[in-house]
């Protein structure tokens, strides 16, 4: 029976309680301390695994805020195994060489109104495992994903750094379909989502991330996970005297159509 703490009870650490609690060989904890979950500190070395899925807000700097994730870190110790669903930089990891760390990024909608996160990691059919006890993971989680068809294993550094280019990359899309959507409506044309359908047939285009106004009523991007992580990406490519014009331009046209 293998002893498993979730660090974190928000949609990720609820989307995963509710798999591996049919798990028959997890002896499933939670531990969220800002939800009065708090896991025994006296007991953290006798579990197998920690699946980390706390908060990682932006910092004022725009930086990613590891905070939390060092709390969990702090408290678990480095002699045992940890699943990282939060959002992090690779370069914060490099802190933490000597710990069995693997990132799976999680790419669940919470923003979106229309879809339940907690079903939606149930029905899953990818998943990303990178560094560390990788296959240890991928076989705990295997029995409980029965929609999973294709699995990657990387590097720790690959892996974290995904999480950054997908959302980047669906923020990306989100901008794209609002231009899209202003010169539709300037040249006076009605229907605009049936023009989506039609383009979105051909598969290297699809219909994903092009509802204008967005899930929440607005245009542009929002919600927790795409603002912060593509100010982090930028600011890693800043950081490394990259040119991140791009992704200043994104986030700065994303900010006209949000109205901010």
């Amino acid at each position: 029976m293998q002893r498993i703490v979730i660090a974190g009870f928000g949609p990720v650490g609820r989307s995963i309680e509710n798999v591996l609690k049919n798990h028959a060989g997890v002896d499933l904890f939670m531990d969220d301390p800002h939800k009065n979950l708090d896991f025994p500190h006296e007991l953290a070395h006798t579990v197998d695994g920690v699946v980390v899925c706390v908060a990682t807000p932006m910092r004022e700097d725009g930086f990613c805020d590891t905070s939390n994730v060092q709390d969990v870190f702090d408290k678990y110790g480095k002699d045992t195994k940890y699943l990282i669903k939060s959002a992090v930089v690779p370069d914060f990891l490099e802190e933490y060489d000597y710990y069995d760390i693997t990132v799976s990024p999680e790419f669940l909608a919470s923003s979106n109104g229309n879809r339940n996160p907690i079903e939606e990691f149930y029905l899953q059919k990818f998943a990303i495992y990178g560094g560390g006890s990788m296959r240890y993971w991928h076989e705990l989680f295997k029995p409980v994903l029965p929609c999973l068809e294709t699995v990657k294993f990387c590097s720790r550094d690959q892996a974290a750094f995904a999480k950054y280019v997908e959302n980047t990359f669906l923020a990306m899309k989100v901008t794209f379909w609002n231009q899209m959507y202003e010169i539709y409506q300037g040249m006076g044309y009605e229907d605009f989502d049936v023009m989506v359908d039609a383009v979105g047939v051909d598969p290297r285009i699809g219909t994903g991330h092009s509802q204008v106004p967005g899930p929440d009523g607005k245009f542009g991007f929002g919600g927790h996970c795409l603002p912060k992580d593509v100010t982090a990406l930028k600011n890693m490519g800043m950081s490394k005297g990259v040119d991140v014009e791009f992704l200043e331009t994104l986030l700065k046209v994303n900010s006209y159509y949000r109205g901010e």
